[in-house]
């Protein structure tokens, strides 16, 4: 293995309703293919509230949960690494590509600061801004790969963290850690873009890959638990009942709950219409586009019965479970459930990240 400054590095994702902790060992070498095994991953869930819309309400508790799970269950080992790439939340969070009618030699902060704020409620005094220039495609025209986030955020898990005595290599934005986990390395898309969806237990995210790298994503109003709450309210059923159903029926149409599968009908025109206007987005405001060939899936509530079939059906493009696992290489050792894994796709994006050196490594996924 190559020599690694920060030995034992982890990716951790912190949720809404859980911590996701996935720790690589590189076994890359001297070899060209990366190479990485899984030595930990661990998830703990977390109590409504404690954290609401990517807000920390609570970062005592919080602190207490990651703590628990640094330390592992008993008769099972602490996790030794001090260094984490950790993700900022997606709906607080903004990705996209942006071009600058220049050549990237004549590029300076400036304009990207000028051009950012033309896309982006943007301001220096409240906002990290940080960039990315893309090869390009076009000349006299440079590709230019931003990301902002509210600085209160930023601040708010840095200090959760650091609290917690561990370095923090890098706070990545999510989009940037799916796709690490679920686009092909080293492999181009020559002619055609892609969708990552991520259905997750509070929200989703709409991201499109074209041109190798991330055009931009998109929080989107779906999630498992709007449709257990749909299933809560239309049946008067307990939460316990309503996740019984939704794990039994889905978004399948039945006879027996059809009342509440009318309303789960009216959550999923919504998301599916957002998509298909995020799609338009794309090909009209965006310049050279590709179609959207293929949309791949992760997120815990991606395995809601019968979701990636009626997805495929209604937006007329295939729609599947990606594998989160598949960028470790060829002896990642034991491996979880393919479809156990899918609410890990974050977390494995960002122990990615986290076992190669964080600054020699420079490509975008």
């Amino acid at each position: 293995m190559l020599f690694h400054p920060y030995p034992n590095a982890f990716g951790l994702d912190i949720g809404d309703l859980s911590i996701k902790l996935v720790q690589l060992e590189n076994k890359t070498g001297h070899k060209k293919t990366p190479s990485f095994r899984l030595h930990t991953v661990r998830q703990t869930a977390l109590p409504p509230g404690l954290i609401v819309n990517g807000e920390i309400q609570e970062p005592e508790k919080v602190r207490k949960y990651i703590q628990h799970l640094l330390e592992g269950k008993k008769g099972t080992k602490p996790v030794d690494g001090k260094w984490v790439v950790a993700t900022l939340p997606e709906i607080h969070s903004f990705i996209k590509v942006i071009h600058l009618p220049k050549e990237a030699k004549d590029v300076i902060d400036d304009d990207i600061f000028m051009i950012a704020k033309q896309h982006i409620p943007f301001d220096e005094e409240s906002y990290y801004l940080d960039w990315q220039i893309l090869p390009d495609f076009e000349e006299g025209m440079t590709r230019i790969l931003i990301g902002a986030a509210p600085k209160y955020i930023v601040d708010m898990y840095t200090y959760l963290i650091e609290s917690l005595g561990l370095g923090i290599l890098s706070l990545e934005i999510e989009a940037l850690a799916i796709a690490r986990s679920l686009i092909t390395a080293n492999k181009l898309y020559t002619g055609e873009a892609r969708a990552i969806l991520d259905v997750g237990a509070t929200q989703s995210a709409l991201i499109v890959y074209d041109y190798e790298a991330i055009q931009f994503s998109k929080t989107l109003p779906f999630s498992g638990e709007l449709l257990t709450t749909a299933i809560m309210q239309s049946l008067k059923e307990t939460q316990e009942k309503a996740e019984e159903i939704k794990r039994m029926y889905g978004v399948k149409y039945t006879k027996k709950y059809g009342k509440a599968l009318n309303v789960i009908k009216d959550s999923l025109d919504t998301f599916i219409d957002t998509i298909e206007q995020s799609f338009q987005f794309y090909y009209s405001h965006f310049p050279h586009t590709n179609t959207v060939t293929h949309v791949t899936m992760s997120g815990g509530a991606t395995n809601t019965p019968h979701l990636p079939e009626l997805l495929t059906e209604r937006l007329g493009i295939t729609c599947a479970p990606g594998k989160v696992w598949k960028n470790l290489g060829l002896h990642p050792g034991s491996l979880p459930n393919e479809a156990a894994s899918l609410g890990f796709a974050t977390a494995i994006g960002l122990a990615l990240r986290a076992a190669e050196n964080p600054f020699q490594a420079q490509d975008m996924i």
